[in-house]
């Protein structure tokens, strides 16, 4: 039974040794709402916890949190997260359930030590559910929106202030917008295509999975008035090359649940690009789509490097949403809610069994890999 819950003080440092992660995963509002529907839950907040978005610890204390230290915070049966457990937390953890984004297929040190626990470790990003037919993973469908938004955002700034460029055109003249590659079309990838399209840039969105492709091309085509010039196209070597060369901006968004991505974007293919053109890598924090490029940090945002052997920038945070993180967590925690009141509730055994949301989150556990796709990454440790 979970009789406990703590909610985690985000820290992520970046390669400079600064601090680069704000958000919370839950709010003063949605700790409230969430002693309201499990009152017997004994529930606290690690100090400072949402102190970078203006959500005091006060707030947390009048909403019927207790505000606790770190170490205390890991003996919680129920602990709550935004970004991966961190290396030294791991000999800390007791027999509980550890829920945040975990991004295990990307660091075989993190996977291994998670092993060595008896810790439940259910990773938001490959929570499962299926909407309209089509695989759907609603925990990260709101950072992947606000991830697309803040690359279109950034997008423009960067042309404007480093290249001169408006990335509108001037249509009345004949000079068209920006040129745009996207690659995947899940939650990141359409919302990229919706953002620079409204902004006036020719976009090219390339998705492999025929049925979803299909339906990303009737939407598109529905709402062409809103969304001009946007194409939707197969994943294909021709296709990628045509919606590579010469374009502006590239958007790598290819993620498959609890895998790295494939590299298909090689230096050779990013040399077509146009010379001061920048590559956006959402999924560098399952090791990234595109050849050469490594994370950089949010404090950065205008100091890009250059992928090596290209002329072409990059910035590739594996937090961008935190440059959002007020709305972010208010989006995540809202969406993460009902999952962590029915493991409350019910037990995470019972909740696993009756909600197929909740058991494709649950990548270790008593030790073992049981998510299939962390699985193939890792086989020997899965076996």
């Amino acid at each position: 039974m979970v009789s406990s819950l703590a909610v985690l003080r985000e820290s992520k440092i970046d390669s400079k040794g600064r601090e680069i992660e704000n958000r919370v995963i839950l709010t003063p509002a949605l700790v409230k709402g969430l002693k309201a529907q499990c009152p017997g839950i004994k529930l606290y907040v690690e100090k400072n916890a949402g102190a970078k978005i203006d959500f005091p610890d006060a707030a947390y204390e009048a909403a019927g949190a207790v505000i606790a230290s770190h170490d205390e915070a890991l003996q919680a049966d129920l602990i709550l997260g935004v970004k991966e457990t961190r290396l030294e937390d791991f000999p800390k953890l007791t027999e509980n359930i550890f829920i945040s984004f975990q991004h295990f297929a990307q660091s075989r040190e993190r996977t291994e030590l998670a092993l060595r626990t008896k810790t439940a470790f259910i990773a938001l990003e490959t929570m499962e559910a299926e909407k309209s037919g089509h695989p759907f993973f609603p925990c990260l469908a709101p950072m992947s929106e606000a991830a697309a938004k803040v690359i279109a955002r950034h997008a423009d700034e960067f042309a404007l202030l480093s290249k001169k460029i408006i990335t509108s055109g001037l249509p009345e003249t004949g000079l068209h917008g920006a040129k745009v590659a996207i690659l995947g079309g899940g939650s990141v990838g359409r919302t990229a295509a919706e953002e620079f399209s409204e902004r006036g840039c020719e976009v090219t969105l390339l998705e492999k999975n025929p049925d979803w492709l299909r339906s990303l091309a009737g939407y598109f085509k529905t709402n062409e008035i809103r969304f001009p010039k946007v194409t939707v196209r197969e994943v294909s070597p021709e296709n990628l090359r045509a919606a590579v060369r010469d374009s502006f901006f590239l958007v790598s968004s290819m993620y498959t649940a609890g895998r790295k991505p494939e590299k298909i974007v090689t230096v050779d293919l990013l040399r077509t690009m146009q010379p001061g053109g920048c590559v956006y890598p959402v999924d560098i924090d399952q090791g990234g789509g595109v050849e050469g490029v490594i994370e950089t940090s949010i404090l950065d945002p205008f100091d890009l490097p250059v992928i090596p052997g290209t002329e072409v920038f990059f910035f590739a945070p594996p937090n961008l949403p935190s440059m959002g993180a007020r709305t972010s967590s208010e989006a995540l925690g809202t969406v993460v809610l009902p999952h962590v009141v029915e493991i409350i509730n019910k037990g995470l055994d019972k909740a696993a069994e009756e909600n197929s949301v909740i058991a494709s989150g649950i990548n270790i556990r008593n030790g073992k890999i049981v998510h299939p796709g962390l699985a193939s990454v890792f086989p020997r440790l899965a076996q």
